[in-house]
């Protein structure tokens, strides 16, 4: 598979971007990581924290699929698929992905559905995650679409 034939599937549409976007998704995961951590002062819920952090964390997956030149396509599973296009940029051996989605799981439930199953250790996990993350797809951005980043 690739982002190509993720468009061939209507998975992803072919969208050019410039570096004023992908500079704005990275401050929005910048701003996010921020918050999970004033949320951690401040002891805010475990739910809260992984809140935020899986936030920064699709921002950062985001900004690295449209360097690519690709977007989700809107109408179904938009996270699930931001995170799973990783394969194509910071996560070729998908080593990440599977706890990124699990994650994003956690998040779901405790967001729709049930309110503090989030232990903090998880929270904690998510924080340490999207640093991770912001850190490797800037860095895959600046090798691949150095046009794309200051």
């Amino acid at each position: 598979m690739s982002l190509e034939n993720w468009a061939s599937n209507r998975w992803l549409e072919k969208l050019g971007s410039d570096r004023e976007e992908i500079e704005r998704l990275l401050a929005n995961a910048d701003g996010h990581l921020g918050d999970y951590r004033k949320a951690v002062a401040s002891e805010m819920s475990s739910d809260a924290q992984l809140s935020l952090a899986w936030d920064s964390i699709r921002a950062s997956a985001t900004a690295a699929l449209r360097a690519a030149g690709y977007r989700v396509v809107r109408g179904g599973g938009e996270h699930y698929r931001t995170i799973e296009a990783l394969e194509f940029s910071i996560d070729p051996e998908r080593k990440l992905i599977p706890r990124l989605d699990a994650l994003r799981r956690k998040r779901n439930t405790g967001a729709y559905d049930d309110y503090g199953l989030v232990a903090q250790g998880e929270a904690d996990l998510a924080g340490k995650l999207a640093a991770e993350v912001r850190k490797v797809v800037e860095d895959w951005i600046r090798k691949n679409y150095a046009d794309k980043i200051t």
